[in-house]
């Protein structure tokens, strides 16, 4: 069985499964108990990614717990077959392969999934922080990246919303 670290057991046998179903419809179900799953808590702004080592054949899928938490179950089976397939591309077709290439596109069609290459779901909270006082509508709020809240954390600085003329101090952060 795969090895998995830090997730829920129902959520681990489900991910096995989406990996298991992806490698089945590519007709590589022998890599299966080569592929590791891993949370990362350092991912946030990506969901998830993928390696792989050749000799011998072996895959990591690596995953955003915080993004992983947001998401719905068809963005989370998605992303678990997107992965997998960049492991089937690059064991059939070697790793000097464009990472969305046509082989990874021709593994994602196999497992009947869109070939898409980012996900959607909103990093609010996760990578960027909404500006309390913004006079915008909910969904086009300001906001603002992490490593500017760090900043103003540390420094004490003030920053400008060029959208909303807004001066934004570390007390109009929602986080």
């Amino acid at each position: 069985m795969k090895q998995m670290s830090s997730i829920a057991q129902p959520s681990a046998l489900q991910i096995h499964e989406w990996i298991d179903f992806a490698l089945d419809r590519n007709k590589v179900n022998y890599l299966s108990n080569m592929i590791r799953v891993r949370f990362n808590k350092r991912f946030i702004r990506k969901f998830a990614d993928a390696g792989y080592i050749a000799v011998p054949p072996r895959g990591i899928i690596r995953l955003s717990p915080k993004i992983w938490e947001r998401a719905s179950d068809t963005e989370r089976r998605e992303t678990i077959i997107h992965e997998a397939c960049h492991i089937v591309a690059f064991h059939l077709h070697g790793t000097a392969i464009k990472p969305h290439g046509v082989e990874w596109r021709q593994a994602m069609e196999n497992c009947e999934v869109e070939p898409v290459r980012c996900h959607n779901i909103p990093l609010i909270g996760i990578n960027h922080f909404h500006v309390g006082e913004c006079p915008k509508a909910e969904a086009d709020r300001c906001s603002i990246s992490r490593r500017k809240l760090g900043d103003m954390r540390r420094n004490g600085t003030l920053l400008h919303c060029l959208t909303c003329g807004l001066q934004v101090g570390i007390e109009n952060i929602e986080t």
